[in-house]
């Protein structure tokens, strides 16, 4: 079967741009290029006559400073995959390529469903997470919010949902994409604020009528919002209104009963209980996150909740890291090696190639941080190769920004290796993926990022010189 056996679309065969504008054109201030967000809307599958996306597509073109268009275009999960990790990443793909052939920094997809009318918004956009990179000097794993698996957000609500959800419709959509968007973010931060001005007070006045799995998608949401307002501009005050919005859903969830949605939020808690033991510089808040990931990891299985756990797996290895760092304990960092040996040891890369990637890429940080606090070339070595195993799926011309972190990574480990084994080939393949990922940050006009590689890019060409290589 076709890879777009299971994708129905309209106007097939078309090569030109099929999207409509339904906003005005936003403006955009003289001086400098155009990087105003575009945000495209697909067709809802199964929404007969069209009536419930036209919803939010008013509702979209109410956001200051963007502009919306509307993809004629349905894009459906596949049939036949019984994994729905699997099934998200999958139609992802063939998202991304409608972004891409758009330009756009957001696609809103989703479907009606058939029996109760509710409606599944699904936000996918251009970068497959959200946050900002970080981690140590030299490196970047690219961490950030969410789960990593670029499939984008949810929110579940009624198909016939009133004025009270509006404002939770458009700070989701902006919340998803607005993190990693290339432009400038004061704008979209300010919009933000100004929607969860109304839509925080949610938490704790949730609309009558909603369904259990609607009621956790909405706090969920909610937390998500904050989470990225907090990014954008919003502080980290944001952060404990993200933490009360999990808390909420917490209480509404039983571990025994519902394994899988109890790990959705206890991982979305702890992230951000890791990103506050982060800025406030705190051992016990990043203790606290660990245990949280940790009881995540120990309430699932492997095998039957192969994803979820995984995903806490990995971030449990991603607490003793940053206590590495805040602590100056380098054996936190063998505890973190162990973590993403387990995470990668039961991640199936066939079928979630993205996220055995991104774990594959934060292991080869730590084993990289190993190496050059403990003196071992051999971590360094695997540290190498882990980088190359994950820019294998990381290709450049798919996910740009991906392949650049990796291949900075990459060019790091490479550098601190050769100064140890003197081998120049690893100095000269340090300095093609330094010079790889400073193209790639520049064109997406990251240039804080540019300057760091680039004054590593210059001692590696030093050391080249003085090697005469």
């Amino acid at each position: 079967m076709s890879f777009f056996g299971w994708l129905t679309s309209f106007g097939l065969g078309k090569k030109k741009k099929s999207a409509e504008r339904l906003s005005e054109k936003a403006f955009i201030p003289s001086g400098g290029e155009a990087t105003t967000p575009k945000i495209l809307l697909a067709y809802l599958a199964d929404d007969k006559g069209g009536k419930l996306t036209k919803r939010p597509g008013a509702l979209l073109t109410e956001i200051d400073g963007v502009e919306v268009f509307h993809l004629k275009k349905i894009l459906k999960l596949p049939d036949g995959v019984e994994d729905p990790l699997v099934r998200l990443a999958m139609a992802a793909e063939e998202g991304r390529a409608w972004l891409k052939d758009e330009g756009a920094d957001i696609l809103v997809w989703g479907e009606v469903g058939k029996e109760d009318g509710g409606l599944t918004l699904r936000l996918l956009p251009t970068f497959g997470s959200n946050g900002a990179p970080g981690g140590a000097p030299g490196a970047d794993p690219g961490t950030g919010h969410g789960e990593g698996s670029g499939t984008g957000e949810t929110l579940e609500i009624p198909g016939d949902f009133g004025e009270d959800l509006e404002p939770l419709v458009a700070a989701v959509v902006l919340g998803t994409f607005g993190p990693t968007f290339r432009g400038m973010r004061t704008r979209l931060g300010e919009s933000l604020g100004r929607f969860m001005e109304k839509a925080g007070p949610l938490v704790q006045n949730l609309p009558f009528g909603l369904n259990d799995n609607q009621v956790l998608s909405i706090l969920n949401s909610v937390g998500n919002a904050y989470v990225a307002f907090s990014l954008l501009g919003g502080g980290a005050a944001q952060l404990d209104h993200a933490a009360k919005a999990y808390r909420e859903a917490e209480k509404r969830v039983a571990k025994e009963t519902q394994p899988l949605a109890w790990a959705s939020i206890q991982n979305h808690l702890a992230s951000v209980l890791l990103a506050q033991g982060q800025l406030q510089k705190d051992a016990k808040i990043l203790r606290s996150a660990a245990l949280v990931y940790s009881n995540v990891a120990g309430a699932l299985s492997p095998v039957a909740h192969k994803n979820d756990w995984c995903s806490a797996q990995t971030q449990l290895g991603r607490s003793p890291y940053i206590l590495a760092g805040l602590e100056g304990k380098p054996e936190y960092l063998q505890t973190a090696a162990r973590a993403y040996e387990a995470a990668l040891g039961a991640c199936d890369k066939v079928a979630a190639p993205g996220r055995w990637a991104e774990g594959t890429n934060q292991y080869g940080v730590v084993l990289l941080a190993l190496g050059e606090e403990m003196g071992g070339d051999a971590a360094l070595e695997k540290a190498v190769s882990e980088f190359r195993n994950a820019m294998k799926v990381h290709k450049r011309d798919k996910t740009p920004i991906l392949w650049a972190q990796t291949a900075n990574n990459l060019g790091a480990a490479c550098f601190a290796l050769a100064k140890r084994n003197s081998q120049n080939t690893l100095l000269r393949e340090a300095s093609d993926c330094f010079e790889g990922a400073t193209e790639i940050y520049r064109q997406q006009g990251i240039p804080k990022q540019v300057q760091v590689i680039e004054k590593n890019l210059h001692r590696v060409k030093r050391l080249l010189i003085t090697r005469g290589a």
